[in-house]
C-alpha cells in the first residue's frame, strides 16, 4: 500500500464503495478480497476489477490498537519457533481414497438398528509442509473425517489411508507417526503447565535421555509456545488460547511428522485464534502435515491457509487452494458478492443457498481432483520414504542413540506421583471423606454404645453390623464411580497418542485409592468397635479383615459400574445395587430365599461378608453374653440360639472370603477389559457429533402456535422450500 493511497484514504471519513476500492490499489493477493472496517470481503464480479486489479488488496484497520495487540503475539511466536529446531523428522503424505463412514444406532421405538452415512465417498491427500483445513457446516462430517484419518474412528468406515506409500492399517505402531488433539483441551486441571510437561517428557522420551535435556526441552517448547509466563500456573486458570497451545506443546515433545486437531480455534477470540493458526502454519513449514477441521474462519485466518478441502452433507464440494475457491465457485455460476468474505460464502453455498447443487459441486470437485497429478513437494530438508519408521538423527547428547517411551515399571511410578499431586492439590475431597467417616463413627458408637457385650442389646448389636457393612460399602463404592466417567477424555486422548499403557494407569488409580479407603474403614472402626463395647479379643482382626474386604470389594464394583454405564445412569445404579445386594443375608434368609434369587444370594459378596462378620462376633464358641440384672429374661443368652435363628450356623470363614477377594479380582479384570475395549474401540462409544445433528442443507422455521386452529408450516432443503398444513386442537 503506497503512502499516496494511505493519506487519499484518510482524507475521507464517508467515502464510496468504489472509491473504497480505489484505496486498495497498492498491493495484490490471490484471494480477490478488500478489507473495510477490521474485516476482509471478497470481491469477484467483473466489474470490480478495475478497481481492485483483479486481486485481493488490504487496507489497513484504523484500529492501530487491535492491529498491534493481534499481531505482536503472532510476532512473538515467529521469533520463538526461529530460535527452536526440531529434531529431523519423516516427510509423510496424507493419500485417502474413498473413505465412507457409516454411524449405527439401535432404535427403541422401532426396535431395529438404524444406520446413517455421514461420509459417502471422499478422496483427498493432505501434504507435509501445508496447514490443510477441513471445513463445512455442522453435521458436515469434518470432525469424523479427521477422526477417520487419525485412526481415532476405524469401525464402520471403509476406504483406504495411506501413509507416503504405505496403507494404514489398525496397527498401534501407526500412531506414532501422528498425534490427535480434540476439540476440548483434555488436561489435568490440578497441574501446573511445566508440571503437565514434565510428566509428558519423563512419559513420552523416557529414561535413555537425560533429566536436562528433558528439562530444556520443556522450557523451549514453553517459550516457542509463548507460554513462559505461566508455566507456573494450573491449567485449570489458563486462558482458551494458552489450553490450545499447551495441547499442543505436550505433543510436540514426541516431534510427531503428522498433527490432527479438532477445531482447535473454537470458542477462542480473534486474537487466539490468529496466534493458533499462526503457530499450526509455522510447525507445517517445518515440514510436519498439519490437518485441522475448522467452522467457520475470519478472512484473515481463511487466507493463511495452505490447502481447503470443503465438506457438505459427507460429499467434497471443494479440494484446492484457498485463493482459487473464488474463481471455483464463479465457474458454477455461484458468485461470490463483493465485500463477503469467502469463507462465509462457501458455507451458504454448502448449506444450499444461492440455488447451489451439492451433487454438481461434488462432481466439479471429483473432475479437479482427477486432473491433478500426484506431486511431492516438500519443505526443505525433509526426505520422503515408504519405510515411515526410518530412523533419522535426533540431535540427542553423547551417549542417547535414540528415544524410548518409559518402562512399564516407571509408568506406573510416574504416573502414581502424578495422582498424588493431584490429590495433594485437591485435598478438600479426601479430607471431607476423613471427617465423615470419624463423625459417623462417633454417632453410631454414641447411638449403639455397649451394645456388644450384652445379651439384651443383641438385636441392635445385629443392627450395628449391618450399619457399618452398609456404610462402608457405599463409601467404598460411590467415590470411585464417577472415577473413569470424568476422566475417560483424558484417558482416550492420552493413550491414543501413546503416552502409557493401560494396566500401569489402571494400577495407578486404584493403589491411590484402595489405601485411602483402607485408612477410612479404619478410623470409622477404631471409634465405634470401643464404643460399642465390642470383644477385644481374635474377634476383632475378623471384624476389621471382613469389614475392609467388603469395602475394597464394593469399589472394585464401583469401578466396573463406572467404566460401563454413563454417569447419570452409574450414580443411579451403584447405589441400588448396593442395597439390593445387602437385603440377601440380613432381611432375607437362606430357606426364605425364593428359588430363583438363590443364585444371587450365593454370589453375593456382601452376603458372604455379613454373616461373617456376625459368625466372627458372636461364633467360633463365644461363652455366654451377660444378662443385666435389671433384664427379667435374656432369651439370647446362649449366642448360639441367636446363629440358629438368623440361619448363620457352620459358618466357612476361608469359603466366604474367598468369594470376596475372587469377586475382587473379577471386578477388576472385568474393569480392564471395558477401559480397553473403549480404547480400542471407541466408535462403540464415540460421541457421534456428525450424526446427532441435523442435516447441514436443512434450515426450518420454527414458529409459536396457538392453542387450536391451524398452521402453514414451510422448512427449506437446499434450494426447495417445502409447505404442509399442520392442524392441533388443545386437550
Amino acid at each position: 500500500m503506497s503512502n499516496n493511497t494511505d493519506r487519499n484514504c484518510k482524507k475521507s471519513t464517508e467515502v464510496s464503495s468504489t472509491e473504497n476500492h480505489r484505496c486498495c490499489g497498492g498491493s495484490s493477493s490471490p484471494l480477490k478480497c478488500c478489507q473495510f472496517n477490521d474485516s476482509l470481503i471478497s470481491v469477484s464480479r467483473n466489474e470490480d476489477d478495475e478497481l481492485c486489479e483483479a486481486r485481493n488488496v488490504y487496507m489497513k484497520p484504523t484500529n492501530e490498537n487491535f492491529d498491534n495487540n493481534n499481531s505482536s503475539n503472532v510476532h512473538l511466536i515467529k521469533r520463538q519457533m526461529n530460535k527452536h529446531v526440531f529434531a529431523k523428522k519423516q516427510a509423510i503424505d496424507v493419500n485417502f481414497e474413498k473413505v465412507t463412514f457409516s454411524s449405527t444406532s439401535w432404535s427403541l421405538t422401532k426396535f431395529r438398528k438404524e444406520s446413517k452415512k455421514i461420509l459417502h465417498g471422499v478422496s483427498g491427500q493432505f501434504k507435509s509442509g501445508e496447514l490443510s483445513v477441513i471445513m463445512g457446516p455442522s453435521g458436515a462430517g469434518k470432525s469424523t473425517l479427521l477422526n477417520v484419518l487419525a485412526g481415532f474412528v476405524l469401525s464402520g468406515s471403509t476406504g483406504t489411508v495411506k501413509l507416503n506409500a504405505v496403507t494404514r492399517d489398525s496397527n498401534p505402531r501407526y500412531r506414532k507417526l501422528s498425534a490427535y488433539i480434540p476439540q476440548e483441551e483434555e488436561l489435568r486441571p490440578a497441574l501446573t503447565a511445566k508440571e503437565a510437561m514434565t510428566f509428558a517428557a519423563h512419559l513420552k522420551l523416557g529414561y535413555a535421555v537425560s533429566a536436562d535435556y528433558k528439562a530444556e526441552q520443556v522450557s523451549e517448547i514453553l517459550e516457542l509456545l509463548g507460554l513462559s509466563e505461566c508455566q507456573h500456573t494450573l491449567t485449570s486458570r489458563l486462558s482458551g488460547g494458552q489450553r490450545k497451545r499447551l495441547a499442543v506443546a505436550l505433543e510436540l515433545l514426541s516431534n510427531p511428522p503428522i498433527l490432527y486437531l479438532d477445531e482447535p480455534t473454537t470458542g477462542l477470540d480473534s486474537s487466539s485464534c490468529t496466534q493458533c493458526i499462526s503457530l499450526f502454519k509455522k510447525l507445517a513449514q517445518e515440514g510436519r502435515t498439519v490437518v485441522a477441521t475448522i467452522h467457520q474462519p475470519s478472512a484473515l485466518l481463511f487466507e493463511m491457509f495452505d490447502r481447503l478441502y470443503a465438506l457438505s452433507e459427507g460429499r467434497c464440494v471443494y479440494d484446492g487452494r484457498p485463493e482459487g475457491l473464488v474463481e471455483h465457485l464463479g465457474q458454477l455460476d455461484l458468485v461470490c458478492p463483493p465485500y463477503h468474505n469467502p469463507a462465509d460464502y462457501l458455507m451458504e453455498v454448502a448449506i444450499g443457498e444461492h440455488n447451489a447443487d451439492i451433487n454438481e459441486l461434488e462432481e466439479a470437485t471429483l473432475r479437479s481432483q482427477s486432473t491433478k497429478s500426484i506431486q511431492y513437494n516438500h519443505s526443505k530438508g525433509n526426505e520422503q520414504s515408504a519405510d515411515l519408521f526410518q530412523k533419522f538423527d535426533m540431535n540427542l547428547p553423547l551417549g542417547s542413540t535414540k528415544v524410548l517411551p518409559a518402562a512399564v515399571i516407571m509408568q506406573f511410578l510416574l504416573l502414581y506421583k502424578r495422582n498424588l499431586l493431584i490429590t495433594r492439590r485437591y485435598y478438600s475431597e479426601p479430607l471431607n471423606r476423613l471427617i465423615a467417616h470419624i463423625a459417623i463413627g462417633c454417632l453410631f458408637g454414641y447411638l449403639y454404645r455397649n451394645v456388644g457385650a450384652s445379651a439384651n442389646t443383641i438385636l441392635a448389636n445385629y443392627v450395628y453390623l449391618y450399619g457399618t457393612l452398609l456404610l462402608t460399602v457405599y463409601t467404598g463404592m460411590m467415590p470411585v464411580t464417577l472415577s473413569f466417567p470424568l476422566e475417560m477424555r483424558v484417558l482416550t486422548r492420552e493413550h491414543f497418542n501413546r503416552w502409557y499403557k493401560l494396566t500401569p494407569y489402571l494400577l495407578s488409580v486404584i493403589l491411590i485409592e484402595i489405601p485411602f479407603q483402607v485408612v477410612c474403614a479404619w478410623l470409622y472402626i477404631s471409634i465405634s468397635y470401643v464404643l460399642t463395647d465390642q470383644p477385644q479379643d481374635f474377634r476383632m482382626f475378623l471384624f476389621v479383615l471382613f469389614v475392609t474386604a467388603c469395602s475394597l470389594c464394593a469399589q472394585s464394583m464401583g469401578y466396573f459400574i463406572g467404566s460401563t454405564t454413563p454417569v447419570k445412569v452409574a450414580v443411579f445404579i451403584a447405589p441400588v445395587l448396593a442395597c439390593f445386594l445387602s437385603v440377601f443375608g440380613f432381611c432375607i434368609r437362606s430357606f426364605d430365599t425364593p428359588p430363583f434369587f438363590k443364585w444371587i444370594f450365593t454370589i453375593s459378596y456382601y452376603r458372604a461378608a455379613f454373616q461373617s462378620l456376625v459368625y466372627s462376633i458372636y461364633g467360633l464358641n463365644r461363652p455366654a453374653l451377660d444378662c443385666p440384672p435389671e433384664s427379667e429374661y435374656c432369651h439370647y443368652q446362649d449366642p448360639r440360639k441367636f446363629l440358629k435363628e438368623m440361619d448363620i450356623v457352620d459358618i466357612d470363614l476361608v469359603s466366604n472370603m474367598s468369594l470376596i477377594v475372587f469377586i475382587w479380582c473379577l471386578m477388576h479384570a472385568a474393569t480392564y477389559l471395558t477401559v480397553w475395549l473403549k480404547l480400542s474401540f471407541f466408535h462403540f462409544f464415540f460421541e457421534d457429533k456428525e450424526s446427532q445433528q441435523a442435516s447441514p442443507g436443512m434450515s426450518a422455521r420454527i414458529r409459536v402456535l396457538p392453542i387450536t386452529g391451524s398452521e402453514k408450516v414451510s422448512y427449506r432443503y437446499g434450494h426447495c422450500e417445502h409447505q404442509f398444513v399442520v392442524e392441533y386442537v388443545c386437550c
